[in-house]
């Protein structure tokens, strides 16, 4: 397997990974509209199921703090869930499916990572305009204290 960054498989990952991809297969053998709703049903369960398995720092997507995922994935929900069914349909390799997965995670965290180099610029750029205001004020009082 490829060298993952961020995402921790586990074993029922790819367990349901390998479920859902024999939904995709088994789906053209059912005709009546009753049973492909009811795969569909599945599809979209399992889809659901295998976001909510990812393990990125030691913290599953299921129970991540909610402040927390929407900070950092959630703006990729949607992304993440078409790879799920577009890998999954298309049967990709469960190897190749996590390595992709764990791409998007990676976009997801350098996209963190620079608004977290952003508020340290600006926080910078703040504690640099407080000094000089008070440079400035202090400048300013010397100057009164030696015209009186």
């Amino acid at each position: 397997m490829a060298e993952l960054k961020y995402l921790e498989p586990t074993e029922l990952l790819e367990k349901i990974y390998a479920t859902l991809c024999s939904e995709y297969e088994d789906a053209q053998h059912y005709k009546s509209e009753q049973d492909q709703s009811e795969i569909e049903v599945t599809k979209s369960r399992l889809t659901k199921k295998i976001f909510n398995e990812f393990v990125v720092d030691e913290e599953y997507f299921l129970t991540m703090d909610s402040e927390v995922f929407n900070e950092r994935y959630h703006l990729y929900e949607d992304d993440f869930l078409r790879l799920i069914k577009q890998c999954s349909e298309n049967r990709v390799e469960y190897d190749t499916f996590v390595q992709i997965i764990d791409d998007l995670i990676a976009s997801a965290k350098f996209r963190l990572h620079a608004f977290e180099q952003l508020t340290e610029e600006i926080q910078k750029i703040q504690e640099v305009d407080e000094q000089e205001e008070e440079t400035e004020e202090e400048d300013g009082e010397d100057g009164e204290d030696e015209e009186e």
